[in-house]
């Protein structure tokens, strides 16, 4: 089966990343032809030789410029008629991508404006299917510059899915509203956010060790964080709010906090103005692969969540990738995160609240006996979330 996947931003970023494409690879191993057709944040700089990869047996086509430019963290925005003529641009090149690979199945990464438009495009009047992934409830919690861009989004997140012949979908949430929306329950596939296989093994211990090194970190606790530096959609804040608590009461702790975004500046700021120096390391953006490494130095890793929209609908990769390792994971009780992580396999606690964040970090950091035995039940909770499983879960959606 050809499948085409369409998606509006590159590998640095985490969906494209962490879900689409090792899924991709799953499919491949079990016989299929998927393909990833994205944008690219600088397009324009992409040398013509990275415009076509391949990451272990699955082709990747970079066709055109995303609806913002620059890498996270230093993202520009376009104004409103250079924005509609990148879009435009953007879907036709998508469009026009899917029906030169010959696909199949044209499944759409995110119900989002360009991709959405390049879908239905690629499928009309073709044997084609549409089938449309949902990952996130951007309309409800991303950033826009004007009212009228968070309607668009929001007509193609709540429409795609209905005229889509399948939907796959990473939280229940999302499945539940789909079906409020009106979308057949049979035309729906739950499939949460996994790990690749060849994530579930330790990092040799002379690179942790190294990495501890250049840090300059010894045995403290570590609490960390690995994800964007938003306050927004991932409340940055409270975690330092949280972490400003944990430091009153374990002097020797510190905060990693790995990755970037536009809100970066103001959070280091914000760590400053609580008094945490030197106790919270902003590490910044690193690749992918550094990231079970860096997992690897925590005493436990943290996910701060709101019980709002935006958390119930996401399925963090930073959980999964911590249950592969072996990390206890505090965060609040929202969404499917108590599916994920059960009664023993992290720490659940009320969502929005720095003090209750705080109280389950320190459970973690001073309970080694407790710690060790999150630590092997995260490992084999894990196991429900391999990609190699997930993937025969995503191909009921083509059957």
């Amino acid at each position: 089966m050809r499948i085409a996947f369409l998606g509006t931003s590159s590998l640095d970023y985490p969906s494209p990343r962490g879900r689409w494409l090792p899924l991709a690879q799953e499919l491949a191993k079990l016989g299929h032809a998927p393909q990833l057709l994205l944008l690219h944040h600088t397009y324009d700089q992409l040398p013509i030789a990275q415009r076509r990869q391949e990451h272990a047996g699955v082709v990747v086509h970079y066709v055109g410029q995303m609806h913002v430019y620059g890498p996270v963290g230093q993202r520009r925005y376009y104004r409103p008629l250079p924005l509609l003529y990148v879009s435009l641009l953007g879907a036709a090149a998508l469009a026009r991508a899917a029906f030169q690979v010959g696909a199949d199945i044209v499944h759409v990464c995110k119900p989002q404006p360009i991709n959405g438009l390049a879908g239905v495009l690629a499928a009309q009047g073709s044997r084609r299917r549409l089938c449309v992934d949902c990952d996130d409830y951007e309309a409800g919690g991303n950033r826009f510059g004007a009212a009228w861009q968070q309607r668009v989004v929001q007509f193609w997140e709540d429409q795609l899915p209905q005229v889509a012949s399948a939907v796959t979908v990473n939280t229940r949430f999302l499945e539940q509203r789909y079906v409020a929306l009106g979308v057949p329950a049979a035309r729906i596939q739950y499939v949460p956010n996994g790990v690749a296989p060849a994530r579930l093994n330790d990092p040799p211990p002379r690179q942790v060790a190294g990495l501890r090194s250049a840090l300059g970190v010894g045995s403290e606790p570590l609490v960390v964080y690995v994800g964007t530096l938003s306050k927004t959609t991932h409340n940055v804040d409270l975690l330092l709010d949280a972490f400003a608590l944990v430091a009153e009461r374990v002097p020797t702790a510190r905060l990693l906090l790995v990755g970037d975004g536009e809100d970066r500046h103001e959070l280091e700021r914000r760590a400053a103005a609580l008094g945490l120096g030197a106790r919270a390391l902003f590490v910044g953006a690193v690749a992918a692969s550094a990231v079970p490494t860096f997992l690897a130095l925590a005493t436990c890793s943290v996910d701060p969540v709101a019980d709002d929209a935006v958390a119930r609908a996401r399925s963090p990769l930073k959980i999964v990738e911590s249950l592969a390792l072996g990390v206890p994971v505090v965060t609040g009780n929202v969404g499917d995160r108590g599916e994920m992580l059960r009664e023993d396999a992290g720490v659940l606690v009320t969502p929005g609240s720095a003090e209750a964040l705080a109280n389950g970090i320190i459970e973690v950091v001073e309970n080694q006996q407790g710690r060790a035995q999150l630590a092997a039940a995260a490992r084999k909770r894990s196991a429900a979330y391999r990609w190699d499983r997930l993937a025969l879960q995503w191909l009921n959606v083509y059957h």
